[in-house]
């Protein structure tokens, strides 16, 4: 059977350092066996500034000084962890599957509708209050979940090889724009035409395609189109003894078979260095 051994939200590691409080865009609920996690998607500052990860004392007081405090992303996140748990909780266990899990989703997005609704959208000061997501229940020996964006989970066995791990659309968007893209056009974040083009014409836009192939990338933001990029799974368990759900600040963590067992085996390592982070962790004892 498996149990919960680790589940934390940690702050920039430079804010905890310096003793400042950011604000948080991570959360996560668990109920039992069921469990999900959201990270808000960075905004703009509230001077119209594409937001930059610091790396001085100077740099973290200016974000947690210009920062959107509250966000809406925190609150995309949270609504989208709480009505995955509160919904997929209606749900005996001998209903949960895929197809389940994906009405659940979708619940999950459509619930996003009131926080937008009414808002002049203008991709900058104004975007969509949005997140990224996971979440998933484990039903005797499978676990059934979703995946929209770059949350991550991700199966170890008992050696800490990866056993399974969820899609991560955003790549698809990533290496079409540092390969693809950026070779012939000018790309610079810092000039808001280029964030209004990526957030307005390639987030939740399925219509985005290069010779065929998707290159667009989904978040959880209320608009119906934002459904195309849930993915779910139904996974066995049996050759599983970790079962981690993760926002993409913990991905430098999981990049192999070291970084990994050096994490499982002291979760506590988690806060020593990193980006805002979160961390499920279910083991099979």
């Amino acid at each position: 059977m498996f149990k919960l051994i680790y589940d934390k939200t940690l702050d920039n590691t430079i804010f905890t350092k310096l003793h400042l409080t950011p604000v948080v865009e991570d959360y996560y609920k668990i109920n039992g066996l069921s469990f999900c996690v959201a990270d808000g998607v960075t905004r703009d500052n509230i001077k119209g500034e594409a937001v930059i990860y610091p790396e001085t004392k100077e740099e973290a007081e200016y974000w947690v000084a210009t920062y959107p405090n509250p966000s809406g992303a925190f609150d995309s996140a949270k609504i989208v962890c709480d009505t995955f748990i509160s919904e997929i909780a209606k749900y005996a266990e001998n209903e949960i599957s895929e197809k389940t899990i994906m009405t659940v989703a979708k619940q999950c997005n459509k619930a996003l509708k009131p926080l937008n609704a009414n808002r002049k959208i203008d991709y900058l000061k104004e975007d969509y209050y949005c997140c990224e997501g996971v979440g998933g229940k484990i039903v005797g020996n499978y676990l059934y979940c979703f995946s929209l964006g770059d949350c991550h989970i991700t199966l170890l066995d008992e050696n800490y090889n990866i056993v399974f791990t969820t899609i991560n659309n955003h790549k698809q968007f990533e290496d079409f724009l540092n390969n693809i893209y950026s070779k012939n056009h000018e790309f610079n974040w810092d000039n808001p035409k280029y964030r209004v083009m990526v957030r307005k014409d390639y987030r939740n836009n399925p219509s985005k395609k290069y010779e065929g192939k998707d290159i667009s990338f989904g978040a959880f933001s209320g608009e119906d189109t934002a459904e195309y990029y849930i993915n779910t799974y139904k996974v066995d368990l049996s050759n599983v003894k970790y079962i981690c759900a993760y926002s993409d600040g913990c991905e430098p963590f999981f990049e192999n078979q070291t970084s990994i067992g050096n994490l499982i085996e002291n979760l506590d390592s988690l806060k020593n260095t990193g980006k805002e982070r979160t961390l499920i962790v279910y083991q099979n004892v």
